[in-house]
């Protein structure tokens, strides 16, 4: 049986996005808050990691709205005896989605690749 790991998620970044280097590479950090289209008040925060940088990040802070596509991805690890985990999204891409005057300020479409 075939595997398939895509996930599209639109919303407003809630942190200022954090950049750190993993080994050669660098690797932003921020998380997204999506409200729920069928429970009123109900919101979904999740972590974020992009692995492609660029220009994008200039774009990026608290209160963006954005579009992210890319694999979800379960890390785990051990801290004080106690294993832990939480479900990341690793970004492949990433869209602006603000009105029509963000777009013209901006790139509309930043593609991850």
């Amino acid at each position: 049986m075939a595997s398939f790991n895509k996930t599209i998620l639109m919303g407003n970044i809630t942190n200022d996005v954090e950049v750190r280097q993993a080994g050669e590479r660098d690797v932003a950090k921020f998380a997204i808050a999506v409200n729920s289209p069928f429970k009123k008040g109900k919101v979904l925060f999740m972590d974020c990691e992009y692995w492609r940088g660029g220009g994008v990040l200039d774009f990026l802070q608290r209160g963006t709205p954005v579009l992210v596509e890319g694999e979800l991805d379960q890390q785990t690890w051990e801290k004080d005896g106690q294993k832990r985990s939480k479900i990341v999204l690793n970004v492949s891409d990433i869209r602006l989605v603000g009105g029509k005057k963000d777009a013209a300020e901006k790139d509309e479409f930043i593609d991850a690749f």
